[in-house]
């Protein structure tokens, strides 16, 4: 299972209910749509992120290498497209039935189908702008669970099509 976070903007107490959560759920990776912004203090944990950029990242420096603006990589099987959506959207991808679409930037929490591909926002640890508090999501072999960070409440899932 992954944990899927954005926009954390170097808050510790962002950081704090992340790395909560990756524990109860025992995370095997954290994928992050970008705006670390992060701390020198807690460089290992932002390393650790499979992490793409976002707008606000520009302004911070990393001591591993800076993140790409996209990733394309494969999990459970399925297509992932990790982007933190300032500038890229589902719509610019061609994504097929079974594909995972990843975003952030809006600090709100989405969780949707297009065309058979999940699309996920999994909201923000740090500076959410939901009734929702603090989100994150999970990417399970089955599908995809958005919830909440202070009480890991399913908020939606998603699973993935058997066809």
């Amino acid at each position: 299972m992954y944990l899927i976070v954005s926009d954390i903007h170097g808050s510790e107490e962002g950081m704090n209910l992340i790395m909560h959560a990756a524990k109860h759920f025992q995370a095997e990776g954290i994928l992050s749509a970008g705006d670390q912004c992060p701390d020198p203090l807690y460089q290992s944990f932002y390393s650790s992120l499979i992490q793409v950029r976002g707008n606000c990242d520009r302004f911070y420096e990393y001591i591993s290498s800076f993140p790409p603006v996209e990733r394309e990589l494969t999990i459970y099987g399925h297509r992932t497209v990790i982007t933190h959506g300032d500038r890229k959207c589902a719509e610019d991808y061609t994504l097929s039935p079974g594909d995972v679409f990843i975003s952030g930037h809006t600090h709100v929490p989405s969780l949707t189908s297009s065309g058979g591909a999940i699309l996920c926002n999994p909201g923000s640890p740090s500076r959410p702008r939901s009734s929702e508090g603090p989100t994150a999501a999970l990417f399970l072999p089955e599908g995809l669970r958005l919830f909440s960070l202070i009480d890991f409440r399913i908020i939606k899932a998603i699973r993935f099509s058997l066809s």
